[in-house]
């Protein structure tokens, strides 16, 4: 009798034994945590949603047609604008060589494109168009349009100044700067302030960035999308489609990008950032597949792509700072070449005070002020500490700290 107790006893422990040792787990083959030696499911498994891909087609190109084939597509605007900037910059670096003056009442017309005749190499109308720079900075904000204005003034003050063959600008002394064995030459002011940078790269943020970001995309959602524009006169397109287009206008005036328009303004430097950041893929194809969304009255993906091309601006142009001031780090000692690059992310960071991240949950107008603060407005005073706390701070604002060593 004691015998088969013992024997029981036994029995009922190996059963215990083997049910406690049943390994429990997910056991749907579905989900993304699937264990193949889990017996008993433990209600643990995890599901990836896995976003519906759209019925329509997203074109690889920047061309957009309606039902009838007719093209919806219309940035000539912008395109005149970035044509301006661009001939505006080329008159501005003739005073980079030693003895050719400019006129700061010329650059005041290009501006605002007032009695100015552009040589509009692209045939776009330039000449007595409407269109213009000076109206759209920041929002026609009359102060920020002053402030390009002033050194327009500078600029044209200090070229003035020169003399034919002598390159003896230094700090303490305006003038042309010589080549240094890196950089060079370049008309800067005795602080090494370079208008050229600050003009050009400070109207891309202040035009180009707000535009597209302040004024098309954060209202797109208020446009009209039910009826062309005017298709009696060859406008095919929608006013949101139209709004969206000249947004695009802003990032690039090439429909093929980026197999053209890396050669200038933030086509350019989103190439050039494309193996940190991503910039050049991820902000065309937002633009193109939000296109194609409101061409398909597909809201939730416009609107998804709106807040790709807020954030990745944002980051274009903070990492383009980042890139400058780490290219002051390593001239600190060539003057020359040092603040050409501070000159060029002083203006990329000033840009930013004027795109929609910058009141939206990215870098706020007051710490990038704090930044430029630190930097100081005598480029010859930097430190190689002061550039470091510089950086630092942007990418900590901008979510780029892990991306600095590439940048």
């Amino acid at each position: 009798m004691q015998r088969k107790t013992v024997a029981l006893l036994a029995l009922g422990s190996s059963l215990l034994f083997t049910t406690s040792c049943i390994k429990k787990g997910c056991t749907d083959e579905n989900a993304s945590n699937y264990s193949a030696d889990a017996k008993k499911d433990d209600g643990s498994c995890e599901y990836i949603l896995i976003e519906p891909q759209p019925s329509y087609e997203i074109p690889t190109t920047y061309t957009y047609e309606d039902e009838n084939g007719n093209n919806t597509v219309d940035f000539n605007g912008q395109q005149q604008r970035l044509d301006m900037l661009s001939e505006l910059t080329t008159y501005m670096k003739t005073a980079n060589t030693a003895g050719t003056a400019v006129s700061a009442q010329t650059l005041k017309d290009m501006y605002a494109n007032s009695g100015y005749t552009w040589a509009d190499v692209n045939s776009l109308g330039m000449t007595g168009s409407s269109k213009q720079l000076k109206s759209k900075t920041a929002g026609n904000d009359t102060g920020v349009q002053s402030v390009f204005e002033n050194y327009m003034d500078e600029l044209g003050s200090l070229s003035a100044t020169t003399t034919t063959g002598q390159e003896n600008g230094a700090p303490g002394n305006g003038g042309v700067w010589p080549n240094d064995g890196v950089k060079g030459p370049y008309l800067m002011n005795g602080n090494g302030q370079e208008f050229v940078q600050l003009i050009e790269k400070g109207l891309m943020g202040a035009v180009f960035t707000n535009q597209m970001t302040m004024n098309y995309l954060s209202g797109i959602d208020s446009d009209d999308n039910t009826t062309a524009v005017d298709a009696a006169n060859g406008k095919y397109y929608t006013e949101m489609e139209h709004h969206w287009d000249e947004a695009y206008g802003y990032f690039t005036s090439e429909v093929d990008f980026p197999t053209n328009g890396t050669d200038r303004f933030w086509g350019k430097y989103a190439a050039s950032r494309e193996a940190a950041l991503g910039s050049k893929t991820k902000i065309a194809e937002a633009f193109r597949k939000g296109r194609a969304a409101i061409s398909n009255e597909d809201y939730e993906t416009r609107d998804a792509q709106v807040e790709v091309i807020n954030i990745e601006m944002e980051k274009l142009a903070a990492g383009t700072a980042i890139h400058y001031l780490k290219s002051a780090k390593e001239n600190i000692s060539n003057a020359t070449a040092r603040n050409h690059v501070i000159s060029e992310a002083v203006a990329f960071l000033t840009g930013m005070k004027y795109g929609y991240r910058a009141s939206n949950g990215g870098m706020t107008s007051s710490e990038i002020t704090s930044v430029l603060v630190g930097i100081g407005t005598d480029f010859n005073n930097v430190t190689l500490t002061s550039l470091q706390t510089a950086i630092d701070n942007i990418a900590s604002k901008t979510g780029l700290t892990s991306k600095v060593a590439e940048l």
